[in-house]
């Protein structure tokens, strides 16, 4: 399964940084641009759309009623959007897992909830760990885009009582499927969080 990433994709945006701040002009472009580039570099729905972070996978496969355009919005619904977690879960039996870590602990996103990917996720993270804890208070970790940038203390706060529940405890892997999200996690407990994908490339590396 070869993946192409576009030589022209730096600088692309779902629009979501936009929507969320209530830019609405600047989101309408963008998401139209957005779905504009997925069509072309798909060759017109020919190839699935792998997205890297899962809202930004929410904000182009569910964008808000009116946002695009009535040709892109016919567009969008032939492109397959695809998560990275369900993309990883798709890999799997055409690879080959030398050695499980011993354990792992996941962070479901709030886009991974919406998605309806937080057991795929665990299931993704039990291919690679004989061990996954999901903390009973993993929800949101209050980044919000870049509001743990210009507010770390809401994101501080946010991730508390997850830390609280994992602390004293040590995984081999610390997932989670947005950087950000990611950033938030490891500010939280110390430990690097990374996406299940890249674990699933360094146990599947020949």
């Amino acid at each position: 399964m070869p993946v192409a990433v576009p030589d022209d994709v730096a600088g692309s945006c779902c629009g979501l940084p936009w929507s969320s701040k209530g830019f609405v002009a600047a989101h309408r472009h963008k998401a139209n641009e957005m779905v504009e580039q997925l069509w072309r570099w798909s060759g017109e729905g020919r190839l699935p759309v792998v997205v890297d972070a899962a809202s930004c996978t929410g904000a182009i496969a569910d964008p808000a009623d009116g946002v695009l355009s009535a040709e892109n919005s016919e567009r969008l619904g032939k492109i397959e959007i695809v998560d990275s977690v369900a993309w990883g879960l798709r890999l799997l039996p055409n690879l080959e897992i030398s050695q499980k870590v011993g354990s792992a602990t996941a962070h479901p996103t709030c886009a991974t909830r919406r998605l309806g990917l937080t057991h795929p996720l665990k299931a993704l993270a039990e291919a690679l760990a004989d061990e996954v804890y999901i903390a009973p208070s993993a929800t949101c970790c209050g980044f919000a885009g870049d509001r743990g940038i210009t507010h770390p203390e809401l994101t501080a706060s946010a991730t508390r009582p997850q830390a609280e529940e994992l602390a004293g405890r040590t995984f081999d892997a610390y997932l989670s499927t947005n950087r950000t999200c990611e950033i938030a996690m490891t500010r939280a407990t110390g430990e690097r969080y990374e996406s299940p994908l890249i674990l699933l490339e360094r146990l599947t590396r020949a």
